[in-house]
């Protein structure tokens, strides 16, 4: 008996990747089969409530015997607890499917359509990590992530367990890739047009989207695999800003720890500003947690229809101000987050003066990165500025209704909110002009690098200052704090500005185009929302045609990506060519001014 053990077990290591292959087609065939009925509505549903019945049957117990093979070949303690869990899934997953077919249909069906649906993501996450292990450029894996995500997400807000009445496939699209790119522009009510599922999905997108699909499918994966290759460590390093790979992982989970932490104060915060509010939510604590990973993912989405200028919290200034803190919280990055953690540490152990040595060995003091000093003095710089811009334009505005401490808060909201979180306390539609070209420029100019928001960057956009400003004295070297900034660098600066530029002019002429009735502000406005994944709207969104929506989807999806990202590795996969030697090439001055 022993043998026949070793046997199989051999034979399970060496086609391991056979096994694994079966798994994410039977996974395939699971998403086809809960969501083929909504988007057909015209077929034969009885058939395909037969046929997916048992092939959800076939995937649980498929799943329930390889997780007890991985279990046996687990080193780790919290690895066999992964595979413990994943073990209990598919036997909850099975034991669901057998009370439909005693019960018949309608029995627990939206639990089993969930479960089923995390079974499966759990599978499709550990074949999208082992991708990085193939010929697929880095950049185009990060890419395809996002719209395996996009379309994973959609397929779930089109069932009908998820809104309140039917909906397009188009609709669905738009509001995952919303969710996804932590937009929060929205064609439908989020409130009103989803149920508590359909909502439960949006959130688990905002925080998908937001920590990095990558993060977590190789999190996921460890479920299946123990280790991660050198490859996939580089590629995760290049994403989350970890220049060691030897601590990849390490930062990953500091990533997912920091993120958990913030989200669950904020979500306390909410909760105990809003908790004698009743007429705002009848479950307090979904709103409070939901609004907190909205906040810090920086997606702009709320369960209110006028979002935080409904009447109920418009004046809730204790609420504004901790959605504020989540928001630049969010947008600094998870680097110069985990940075400051550092910092703080330090400076807390000064204070207490504990000894900074261990023994014989001393502590190396964490000194603050430009990185940091950048993301710090922009982001501080553009809030004072934001806040007082917009109170200067809009005290005998929108402002009018507020207190003086009103107005200074919903200013300072308003100077927050466009880095690039998207959520109003203000009817934007009344905004005057000058307002209306600040929020641009602040949502052009968006969050940090390695953060959950996007625009082309605080780093960027204060890079390209300084280098116009070597230009004009006649420096050639970009020096900042003793460091000098390689031109690799610059030149990526001036690609990411040029490609932003290009990709809101050619959609701000798209959705003109298609909808001549409106004004050029607004359309520009759209574009650059879109584009820099904020989410603000001059109340124009749902108004819009269906290709207009489309080409929004588009411009939120490359400004989440990066156009550069996505061009680069659609380049490098498919037009690469082999470098055979530099040649040299005499130099040439082309007059530019």
């Amino acid at each position: 008996m022993e043998w026949i053990i070793k046997a199989v077990q051999k034979f399970m290591r060496k086609h391991f990747n056979w096994f694994t292959n079966i798994n994410f087609i039977l996974a395939i065939l699971v998403i086809t089969g809960s969501t083929l009925p909504t988007i057909m509505p015209d077929a034969d549903t009885d058939f395909f409530t037969a046929t997916f019945t048992w092939t959800n049957i076939v995937f649980s117990v498929y799943n329930i015997l390889f997780s007890i093979y991985l279990y046996y070949h687990s080193r780790f303690w919290f690895i066999k607890i992964s595979r413990v869990l994943f073990f209990m899934l598919a036997v909850f997953c099975l034991y669901l499917n057998i009370q439909i077919i005693i019960h018949g249909v309608g029995y627990h069906e939206t639990l089993l359509a969930s479960m089923m649906l995390f079974l499966s993501f759990l599978v499709i996450s550990f074949q999208i990590a082992s991708t990085g292990n193939t010929g697929i450029h880095p950049s185009l894996l990060f890419v395809f992530s996002f719209a395996a995500l996009i379309l994973f997400g959609s397929l779930l807000l089109i069932l009908p367990e998820a809104t309140t009445k039917p909906i397009t496939f188009l609709q669905a699209l738009f509001t995952s890739t919303s969710a996804v790119t932590v937009t929060g522009l929205a064609v439908l009510d989020t409130g009103k047009d989803f149920t508590y599922f359909g909502q439960i999905v949006i959130l688990l997108l905002i925080q998908l989207g937001g920590i990095g699909i990558l993060t977590i499918t190789n999190i996921f994966s460890l479920v299946f695999k123990a280790s991660s290759s050198f490859r996939n460590r580089l590629m995760l390093g290049e994403m989350i800003k970890e220049m060691d790979d030897n601590k990849t992982f390490t930062t990953l989970f500091r990533i997912i720890a920091i993120t958990l932490l913030v989200e669950a104060i904020g979500a306390v915060m909410i909760y105990f500003s809003i908790k004698d509010t009743p007429q705002v939510t009848n479950q307090p604590v979904f709103f409070a947690v939901f609004h907190a990973v909205s906040g810090f993912c920086n997606a702009g989405f709320s369960t209110l229809s006028s979002s935080l200028y409904d009447v109920s919290v418009k004046f809730n200034y204790f609420m504004q101000l901790v959605i504020c803190w989540l928001i630049i919280t969010g947008g600094l990055g998870y680097t110069v987050m985990i940075n400051h953690f550092r910092l703080l540490w330090q400076w807390i152990r000064k204070l207490l003066d504990l000894s900074i040595y261990r023994g014989d060995k001393a502590f190396a003091l964490i000194k603050n990165s430009v990185n940091s000093w950048i993301v710090f003095w922009m982001t501080l710089l553009l809030l004072v500025a934001g806040t007082g811009l917009f109170m200067a334009a809009e005290y005998d505005g929108v402002l009018r209704e507020h207190s003086l401490f009103g107005k200074m808060v919903v200013s300072f909201f308003n100077a927050t909110t466009p880095r690039t979180a998207g959520f109003n306390n203000v009817d934007m539609g009344m905004l005057g002009i000058p307002s209306v070209m600040l929020i641009m420029a602040l949502m052009w100019i968006g969050a940090s690098p390695g953060s959950t928001g996007g625009g082309i960057k605080t780093t960027t956009f204060y890079l390209a200052i300084h280098n116009l400003y070597n230009q004009i004295m006649g420096k050639e070297q970009l020096v900042i704090k003793n460091k000098n900034i390689p031109q690799l660098a610059i030149n990526q600066i001036n690609a990411v500005i040029l490609l932003s530029i290009f990709a809101i002019s050619f959609g701000t002429f798209l959705l003109s185009f298609q909808n001549p009735d409106k004004l050029f502000r607004d359309m520009l406005f759209e574009a650059i929302s879109a584009y820099s994944t904020v989410g603000l709207s001059l109340n124009l969104t749902p108004a819009l045609t269906e290709v207009s929506h489309s080409i929004l989807i588009a411009l939120m999806f490359l400004g989440r990506v990066s156009f550069l990202t996505f061009l680069v590795g659609l380049f490098n996969q498919f037009l690469s060519q082999d470098d055979h030697g530099r040649p040299y090439y005499p130099n040439e001055n082309v007059y530019v001014n």
